[in-house]
């Protein structure tokens, strides 16, 4: 293994679901699977993601699951209309 795979972290990004398709376990379903390849074939054993704080299905999902809020906040430009964006993390 070279040096970078000791600098690099796993990372949830833009997990989404139809609204119309929402209700069906569909993003518990992606983010087990995406753990599952984290843990089992990159052999991680940490995965990270960020959450708008106000998407309420967003971070029930999330804490359902186990990911714990490691307490890091900002606001950041790209947001649009996301007041405070969460750091979570989940140990696989």
């Amino acid at each position: 293994k070279n040096n970078h795979y000791y600098s690099l972290q796993p990372y949830l990004s833009n997990l989404c679901v139809s609204e119309a398709m929402r209700g069906r376990n569909i993003g518990k379903v992606m983010v087990r699977c995406v753990e599952r390849i984290t843990k089992d074939h990159w052999g991680y054993k940490k995965l990270y993601l960020h959450v708008d704080l106000e998407n309420a299905a967003a971070l029930t999902l999330y804490k359902n699951e186990g990911y714990n809020d490691v307490g890091l906040r900002w606001n950041p430009f790209w947001a649009g209309k996301a007041s405070e964006i969460g750091y979570f993390m989940k140990d696989l």
